[in-house]
């Protein structure tokens, strides 16, 4: 049996965790979590957590309720990850790039890996210290070490954070997100909504951010400047990057619609679900969100629900 990747939402992570302590009794669930269990123990399938999962977990105030989590959330993980869109583009720009041109890649895109260091591109590492760590690995070994930190980290302190330099984290990245969003539909109302309109206005927004990866790729030597000087040719090759297409399908659906509603934790769910339904077999979303990724099925990888109790379904087949 092929391995799977399966995508939770924070809240489908809550429930299991729930009937995991006893705190829930709902036997549908306990029914779910029972092959949860199973299929990553077995390692049939996999259960990658994102940025998303670490933040939102620690924004838990109850220390107790954030460290049952992380510890669940840490078993049945087994520490796998997977990366937000943005860390994929540069590598999903060169691997169209090279098909464009009929060369072989470099590089591809690695959505998923193991522990927060994937999850966080720009995390480092465990230790300030090379030497502190050359002698943990040296008396514990590299694997111990990595699950000692990994579990750490997804549980957190015994304490309320913030707490031990350890802050609680911030929505500051979501809340401009946010008020971007908002100008958007603001500016549509003003010019009057319609949906092309809001395509359009969302696909030229998306397009600056693929500016420069492709400036990249000419400096290396592709001849592809015909692209970045043809709109249409460029959005055609934005959309056929996974993840990039993804999240912009998702803010063009949104967008389209005069009367959606944004708010704060819609940043993160589409940050996190662009990857997610570009890459993983199955995603587990809020209803909102798992609709509007529904109506893009034919250009998506994962077969996309909003009920946790389909899971075992979408497993077996």
């Amino acid at each position: 049996m092929a391995l799977k990747r399966v995508y939770l939402d924070q809240r489908d992570w809550v429930a299991l965790a729930r009937q995991h302590y006893g705190r829930s009794h709902d036997e549908e669930i306990a029914g779910v979590l029972a092959m949860v269990r199973e299929a990553s123990e077995s390692g049939h399938a996999s259960f990658p957590l994102s940025a998303v999962h670490y933040q939102e977990t620690y924004h838990q105030r109850n220390p107790d309720k954030r460290r049952r989590l992380g510890a669940f959330m840490a078993d049945i993980s087994r520490y796998h990850t997977i990366a937000g869109a943005p860390d994929l583009l540069a590598a999903e720009v060169h691997v169209a790039v090279s098909a464009l041109t009929g060369t072989a890649p470099n590089h591809t895109p690695v959505p998923f890996g193991r522990g927060a260091k994937h999850a966080f591109q720009q995390m480092k590492g465990y230790f300030t210290d090379p030497e502190t760590e050359r002698r943990a690995i040296a008396r514990f070994g590299a694997e111990a070490v990595s699950d000692y930190f990994e579990r750490a980290l997804l549980m957190g302190p015994e304490e309320q954070l913030p707490c031990a330099g350890i802050a609680l984290p911030t929505r500051e990245f979501s809340q401009h997100q946010l008020d971007f969003e908002r100008e958007t539909a603001r500016k549509l109302g003003e010019w009057g909504h319609t949906s092309d309109r809001a395509h359009r206005l969302v696909l030229a927004q998306e397009a600056h951010d693929i500016i420069a990866p492709l400036n990249a790729e000419i400096a290396a030597g592709s001849h592809i400047r015909a692209l970045v000087d043809n709109r249409s040719a460029l959005t055609d090759f934005m959309m056929s990057l996974p993840a990039k297409a993804a999240f912009c399908r998702m803010r063009m659906s949104a967008h389209e619609d005069a009367n959606f509603r944004w708010h704060l934790g819609d940043l993160n769910d589409v940050t996190a679900l662009g990857t997610a339904a570009a890459y993983c077999d199955i995603v587990v979303a809020e209803k909102h969100w798992g609709s509007i990724l529904r109506r893009h099925a034919l250009y998506l990888t994962a077969q996309v629900t909003s009920d946790l109790r389909d899971l075992p379904q979408l497993l077996l087949k």
